[in-house]
């Protein structure tokens, strides 16, 4: 069946739909990761998101049900070059997968010319259609993204992540599974609680650290939870991850600005500036951190992406505040970010909260 992704600008990129026949609009994000195509598909940060994966022959793995982020698919559509029919474990071929989701997808598009005009041109909306004439393009440019994408992924009621060590409150932005497993391994105790959690509720949980999630969306339209950030920051330990250390920036008077080339791929560099060492990390963000708010702030960087300089982590110079934009689960990508989790429960382990609590 022939089917069009069309973009805002009215640029057309023609292929064959699989999956659902839906039409769909959502943000079109270019995805350069290599593995893990379930995990990015599951991932509650593609919410509201059509994902274009440039790696051809994509499913050749097959699809790996652990490899589930959330336990249904969130982005609104799946834009590929070709996908493998046939896979080496028998498993499920990508294309059945997606149709099972529910999800509209269509292969046969240049995807290297795609990649290139988005690179370009910046992010946009887009549209998978069955038709590309001028009334099409038009219902695009009229659509309005929901401002709320956050509230549609995140836990409407609490729940525990139970182990028997450090306490922590995971604020849920989007969270991804892979976060719950780290915290496991670790041996935290864990309970998860909706994104507009009051403080109040969350001190009664008497956590010992409060770790604020990944997300999808626009982190200026999550006002509440920045509010409730700068109570939380003062009486606990906070770690920021993706969407959760942008807003965590807000909160202390930091700009956020959109990166001019998005960084969504698996293995992207990023260096610690203290010791220069480099970790290949995963990543998923549109925004950033304006370098110069950053130096009225009471912030230090800690870590900077390669490829452009870009924020890509932060650390309080008094307060028990860290936050990383990447994503150091490693879902997909390498392990290099796994410190992180380690380094947050040092910081609760090494501090009294009478010492530094304003």
């Amino acid at each position: 069946m022939k089917r069009y992704l069309i973009l805002e600008d009215g640029k057309v990129f023609p292929g064959e739909g699989f999956g659902s026949s839906a039409i769909t609009t959502g943000q079109l994000v270019v995805s350069n990761n290599r593995t893990g195509i379930e995990q990015s598909v599951t991932d509650p940060d593609a919410e509201g998101q059509i994902m274009a994966f440039t790696i051809p022959g994509v499913g050749s793995s097959g699809i790996n049900r652990d490899y589930y982020e959330s336990i249904n698919s969130q982005c609104k559509g799946v834009v590929i070059g070709s996908s493998i029919s046939e896979t080496v474990d028998g498993s499920i071929p990508f294309e059945e997968w997606v149709g099972s989701l529910e999800i509209p997808g269509i292969k046969g598009v240049d995807i290297r010319a795609l990649s290139r005009y988005i690179h370009d041109n910046g992010e946009m909306k887009a549209s998978i259609m069955d038709t590309h004439d001028q009334h099409a393009i038009d219902q695009i440019k009229a659509l309005v993204l929901p401002p709320d994408l956050v509230k549609q992924v995140s836990t409407k009621q609490s729940y525990p992540n139970p182990n028997i060590g450090t306490k922590m409150v995971i604020v849920d932005l989007g969270l991804k599974y892979s976060i719950l497993r780290q915290l496991s391994y670790r041996d935290c105790n864990s309970v998860i609680v909706n994104y507009n959690a009051s403080p109040e509720e969350i001190a009664n949980l008497h956590p010992d650290g409060i770790i604020f999630s990944n997300g999808p969306g626009d982190p200026n339209d999550l006002t509440q939870t920045i509010k409730n950030i700068k109570v939380l920051q003062k009486e606990f330990p906070v770690l920021g991850i993706g969407l959760g250390s942008l807003l965590i920036a807000i909160a202390n008077d930091c700009k956020i600005t959109r990166l001019t080339h998005p960084h969504h791929e698996s293995s992207l560099a990023v260096k610690e500036v203290a010791s220069g060492k480099i970790d290949f990390v995963n990543h998923n963000h549109s925004y950033t951190i304006d370098q110069k708010s950053i130096g009225s702030s009471d912030f230090i960087v800690t870590n900077i992406c390669v490829s452009d300089g870009s924020i890509e982590g932060i650390r309080h110079e008094y307060l028990p505040i860290m936050s990383v934009l990447f994503e150091p689960e490693a879902a997909p990508g390498p392990t290099d970010g796994y410190y992180v989790f380690d380094e947050f429960i040092d910081l609760i382990d090494s501090i009294n909260h009478q010492d530094w609590s304003r």
